[in-house]
């Protein structure tokens, strides 16, 4: 090769990074810093992190509980303020296991028990895009707890009643789909947080999941995604989940209250592979009621147990109800 064109090699290089020929590493950054982009609507992290006219990602928003006033924390990648000084096993340690970087806990306000599902794969994704973000200067406000919810100490009791490290599980009985969709349900989209109740201790139960619950400090009841009466979706066409999910409105029903802000933050910006998938698994959450045929069988049964325990009496003959 002629030394005047080895010598212009690295000139040549950079002109075609310039002009669209992007080195592999700067595309596969790009690649990963938009796909946690979208990991990050998905998981609905600006709804928290973000105040009312406050600056996006950096905190400060309140959030009352029947324990206190939790203020969110600031995640841009500012060194002082934010996360700019953590690495990427700190920002997974805290989604996946609820500790910050020192090793102490997080208030379980925010979802890590929901997060605890989502892979390091895309852990590391939300990671790479809030690194890259504008760094906001922001200091945290500290919470205002009252006595003795203020000690983080208590929050050990709550994690050993309430919380199961590990990722999602796929069922291998199930269709990939479905599977994607419950990944997306259970884990970023931290659906259960509402659709759940919460006890008096701030925590909920995995056999009670997605039965409907009051919010609490919001006077608002996220209703049940299991019975079809509320909130469940078996009778509704995956059509029409999908548009109201990414649209806020379907021939069904209109989002209103919490679910308003859910479509307006994260679900409208999915994109249709992943509404769908969510729609099969939330389809697949309502429970079947019986049919009139059942039902009267059902209501015969225990019309016999009935009989056995308690016959009727000889001056009356009217069946036990």
């Amino acid at each position: 090769m002629p030394k005047t064109l080895k010598a212009l090699l690295p000139v040549l290089a950079a002109m075609g990074w310039l002009f669209g020929a992007m080195p592999a590493t700067a595309q596969q950054d790009t690649a990963l810093i938009a796909k946690g982009e979208y990991l990050a609507r998905a998981g609905d992290c600006i709804a928290c992190h973000t105040a009312r006219e406050g600056t996006t990602f950096a905190g400060g928003l309140p959030m009352k509980t029947p324990f206190g006033t939790l203020y969110t924390s600031n995640i841009t990648p500012d060194p002082q303020t934010g996360i700019g000084t953590w690495s990427s096993d700190q920002f997974f340690q805290m989604m996946h296991n609820g500790r910050f970087p020192d090793g102490g806990l997080v208030y379980p306000a925010m979802p890590f028990a929901s997060y605890t599902k989502v892979t390091r794969e895309d852990s590391d994704a939300i990671y790479a895009y809030l690194r890259s973000i504008t760094p906001v200067k922001q200091p945290n406000r500290p919470h205002d707890l009252t006595f003795p919810f203020n000690n983080r100490s208590l929050i050990i009791g709550w994690r050993t009643l309430f919380f199961t490290e590990g990722e999602f599980k796929p069922d291998p009985t199930k269709s990939a789909e479905w599977n994607r969709g419950a990944y997306l349900v259970e884990g970023l989209g931290h659906c259960g947080m509402c659709h759940t109740a919460i006890n008096a201790l701030g925590g909920s139960s995995d056999s009670q999941a997605f039965e409907g619950g009051l919010i609490p400090m919001q006077n608002w009841y996220a209703p049940s995604l299991t019975q079809n009466k509320e909130a469940g979706l078996g009778d509704w066409t995956i059509e029409e989940i999908t548009d109201y999910l990414r649209k806020g409105v379907s021939t069904r029903g209109a989002v209103y209250g919490p679910m308003a802000e859910v479509v307006y933050n994260s679900t409208q910006y999915l994109n249709d592979d992943d509404i769908r998938a969510m729609a099969i698994y939330l389809k697949g959450l309502a429970r079947r009621g019986p049919t009139f045929r059942e039902a009267l069988l059902i209501h015969a049964g225990r019309r016999v147990q009935l009989y056995a325990v308690m016959p009727p009496s000889t001056t009356n003959s009217a069946p036990v109800q």
